[in-house]
Parts: C-alpha cells; sequence; structure tokens
C-alpha cells in the first residue's frame, strides 16, 4: 500500500511538472508572437482600430475627442499612405489634394470619443519610453505593441490569480490559458483596442470577488477592482454585475431562511457600493460628451437610426437567445491562406475551437445553475414538510455559478435597450463585450469540477491548444 502511494505521489509530480513546463513554454510562444505581430505594421483591424488610433494620436498632441470630432489627418494618411487599412483603400489616393476625413469609407467623425481616456493615458506614457529608448519605425505599431504588453500582462495576473486560488498542475494551465483561448480575444494584443485590458481587469474582479466570497475578506479589494474596470471601459466592468446579483440573491435568500455555507456574509450596501462604481463613471463620463458634443446622436448615428420600438424588442429578444461567448474566431491576424503549410495548418485547427471551449464552459456553468435551482426549490419544499427547523444552506460559489450566467446572458439586452433609450440607435450587441467575464467563467468552471482530473485535464488541454496554436501561426 505505501508503494502504491509513492507511486501515485510521484506520477502527480510529474504530471504537475510537465503542465508548469507547456504553460511556461506556451506563455513564451504567445508573448512573443504577439509582440511580433504587434511590430509587422499590418493593415489597421476593421475592429474600430482606425478610430482608437486616432485617439491616441489626440491624447499623443494633448487633448481628446469629441462627438462631431473629425478623423485626423494622421490616421487618414496611414489609412492611404502607410499601413492602410483591411477595409480597403481610401477614397482618394496618397498625396492628393482632395485627401482628408471624407476620403475615409468609414466616414467623417470619430466615435472614439465614446471611450473612457484611461486605456489611452497609460499607452501614452507607453510611448515616452519607447520613444526615450529605441527609435520605432511607426507610431501604430507603438501602440500595438502596448497592447501586446496589456494583453501579456492580462495572461500573467490569470497565472497568479490561479495560484491563489488554489489550482496547481493543469488546472493552473487551464486557469491561466482558458480566458484567452480564442484568436478573437488575442487579436486585441496585436491591435490599438482598449478591449486588449478586458481580460486584465475581469481577472482583478474575479480573483477578489471570488476570495471574497471564499474567505469572507477583502471585500474592498473586490470595489477597487470594479473601478479600474469601469474607468478603462463600460464593458470591462461587466463581470461585476454577477457579484452584485449574487449578493442580492444571497441576500433574499437569508430573509427566507436559507444560510450560506462558508465565512461570506455578504450585505445590501455592498450591492449598492458596486453599482455605484460602475455606474458613476458612465454618468460622469455622459456628462462630459454631452457638454462638448458639436452634433447630435441622431447625426452620428443615422445609418443606424431606430426606425420603431418593435425592432428594439425584436433585438432584445434576438440578445437573450444568441450565446455572446467571449472565445469566438476571427478572419484578422493572418487567418487565410498565406503562410507555411505548418502556419495553414494551426490556423484553421485553432479557427474551430473556440467553439468547443464555449460548450465546455457553458455546459458546466448550465448543469450547476439548474442543480442550484433544483436545490433551492427542493428544498423549500421539503423545508416547509419537514418543519421550520430543518436547516437549508447553499453553496456561494453554486450561487456566483448561476448568477455569471444569468448576467453573461441578459447584459446583452439590457446594453441594446439602453444604447435604443439613451443614444437613439439599434445595432446587435458584439461577442468581444463578453471577454471580461472569461476568467470568471474558466475558474468557476475549474472549482466547480475539483476532484475529476480527467475533465481539468481536457480543460487544460482545450485552454493551451488555441494560443499555442494562434502564437505560432503568427511569428
Amino acid at each position: 500500500m505505501r508503494t502504491e502511494t509513492v507511486r501515485a505521489e510521484a506520477r502527480a509530480r510529474r504530471g504537475t511538472l510537465r503542465a508548469h513546463v507547456l504553460l511556461a513554454v506556451a506563455l513564451a510562444v504567445i508573448a512573443i508572437g504577439l509582440v511580433v505581430r504587434a511590430g509587422e505594421s499590418m493593415p489597421m483591424s476593421a475592429v474600430d482600430e482606425h478610430m482608437h488610433l486616432d485617439t491616441h494620436v489626440r491624447v499623443h498632441e494633448g487633448g481628446y475627442p469629441h462627438r462631431g470630432s473629425l478623423m485626423t489627418m494622421d490616421v487618414v494618411r496611414e489609412w492611404a499612405c502607410g499601413v492602410g487599412h483591411e477595409a480597403g483603400a481610401a477614397m482618394a489616393p496618397c498625396d492628393h489634394p482632395d485627401l482628408g476625413p471624407n476620403s475615409l469609407p468609414s466616414g467623417i467623425y470619430t466615435t472614439g470619443y465614446i471611450h473612457y481616456p484611461t486605456y489611452f493615458v497609460v499607452g501614452e506614457a507607453y510611448r515616452a519610453v519607447e520613444d526615450a529608448v529605441a527609435d520605432p519605425d511607426s507610431w501604430v505599431d507603438t501602440y500595438r505593441r502596448y497592447a501586446a504588453l496589456v494583453t501579456i500582462a492580462g495572461l500573467l495576473v490569470c497565472l497568479l490569480a490561479g495560484r491563489s486560488l488554489g489550482f496547481r498542475g493543469a488546472a493552473l494551465l487551464a486557469a491561466t490559458l482558458g480566458p484567452s483561448a480564442a484568436a478573437g480575444i488575442l487579436l486585441f494584443g496585436t491591435i490599438a483596442n482598449p478591449q486588449a485590458a478586458a481580460v486584465l481587469v475581469g481577472a482583478l474582479i474575479a480573483w477578489s470577488g471570488i476570495r471574497w466570497m471564499q474567505t469572507g475578506r477583502g471585500f474592498w479589494w473586490l470595489a477597487a477592482a470594479t473601478a479600474l474596470a469601469s474607468g478603462v471601459a463600460v464593458t470591462h466592468s461587466l463581470p461585476a454585475g454577477a457579484f452584485i446579483l449574487a449578493i442580492l440573491g444571497a441576500v433574499v435568500l437569508r430573509r427566507f431562511g436559507w444560510r450560506v455555507t462558508g465565512p461570506w456574509d455578504p450585505r445590501w450596501w455592498q450591492a449598492a457600493v458596486l453599482g455605484a462604481v460602475v455606474v458613476l463613471p458612465v454618468l460622469v463620463f455622459g456628462w462630459w460628451i454631452s457638454s462638448h458634443a458639436t452634433i447630435t446622436n441622431d447625426e452620428l448615428y443615422a445609418f443606424v437610426a431606430l426606425d420603431s420600438w418593435q425592432t428594439v424588442v425584436a433585438g432584445a429578444a434576438e440578445e437573450l437567445v444568441n450565446i455572446h461567448s467571449p472565445w469566438y474566431v476571427t478572419g484578422s491576424l493572418g487567418i487565410g491562406v498565406d503562410g507555411t503549410f505548418f502556419q495553414r495548418l494551426l490556423r484553421a485547427g485553432s479557427g474551430g475551437l473556440p467553439m468547443w471551449q464555449t460548450i465546455a464552459v457553458y455546459a458546466v456553468l448550465a448543469v450547476c445553475t439548474a442543480r442550484f435551482g433544483a436545490h433551492v426549490l427542493g428544498r423549500r419544499h421539503a423545508g416547509s414538510e419537514a418543519g421550520p427547523g430543518s436547516p437549508r444552506t447553499f453553496s456561494p460559489t453554486a450561487l456566483l455559478t448561476a448568477c455569471t450566467l444569468v448576467g453573461v446572458m441578459v447584459y446583452p439586452v439590457l446594453l441594446r435597450v439602453s444604447n435604443a433609450l439613451n443614444v437613439g440607435f439599434d445595432f446587435p450587441v458584439v461577442a468581444r463585450y463578453s471577454i471580461g467575464f472569461a476568467p470568471l467563467m474558466v475558474w468557476l468552471v475549474l472549482l466547480l469540477v475539483r476532484g475529476r482530473p480527467v475533465v481539468v485535464v481536457s480543460l487544460a488541454a482545450l485552454a493551451a491548444a488555441t494560443p499555442l496554436a494562434v502564437g505560432l501561426a503568427i511569428w
């Protein structure tokens, strides 16, 4: 018996070592791949990159865009004479006398004013450092390398958070790489876009929130992480909504005689604090936008103008039934027929993996949510039959799982209706807004399947496959 135990421990150590070696290799491959790709002066991405580069230019010059700002000539010239754009050539040739904002197929106005300046101000600090120590060939690539470093920082935070939450071996591999296991997520590490920070700030929210629920201490770390995310982008703070729902759910359940297992002791005011941290930046920045605007929303967003409320209701129903998974494939990152056979093989293989990542994560969350609902309903009836003294308890992890799944399903509906009410346009909610949820969703799954090594190893293999394939393919 003693010999078998020693052998089992040795196998476990070897498995952990292999997982850590693979994790180190994967992180190196991804980091090098992102930095290399970011410095290749590729055409501007169709995912609003020219808008964000326009904001970078304005911050570099000491300003900031407002509603009605024309696209800067720096971006116009890059589109027409520099790196170009995935959407095609400008409508006026390079150095033509008529070359200007009206030469861009995207329109003459920038929509970069809707984003908070936080990401861009930090990017300007990075540009100052890079300009001081190097001689960059392209200012566009400078901001792309900044996005690459932010994305790499997100991976490293996932690694630290995974260790802090007790994940080891294959589980740590899945916890680190799983949140970024899609080309659609890694794309933002190669273009200028505040979405590059989604995994980073989402991981901080998930890490601090889960630790608070596990230990009963550290609520203000969650509030601070939520404030940071809210200060970078509105959609980055969405994962905090899962914790707000969990707080409210726990308080309501306790009023009906339920008891939380563990030391977590949520209060109403904590939900109010998180809600205020999320909403206040929106209100303050919304006031700033309105006070500096030189054109109306109707004029700027005429191409997606709201035609009727029937359209909004239909759109809300569409958002509810669609899965806005953070893991999705992208046509960027050089995925196509170019490159070596090895690169094309890797790109082809990585194209379908995000779907399997989505299935694996959502399936576990859905099953746990169904069990939690059945537990609450079943215990309610059992408790009424057994008498008022019958204990009724629930796991905070199960509650958070249910609230996370509800949150990621409901926020697109609320966002689409909010856009119609506040801005007057109707446009589908894109999946990339869910990226901030990715760390929370992956870590909840790993917590739920602890003790099932086959499942954990499968999740780790799936989590490592896409980032490795994408990282190698873009070298």
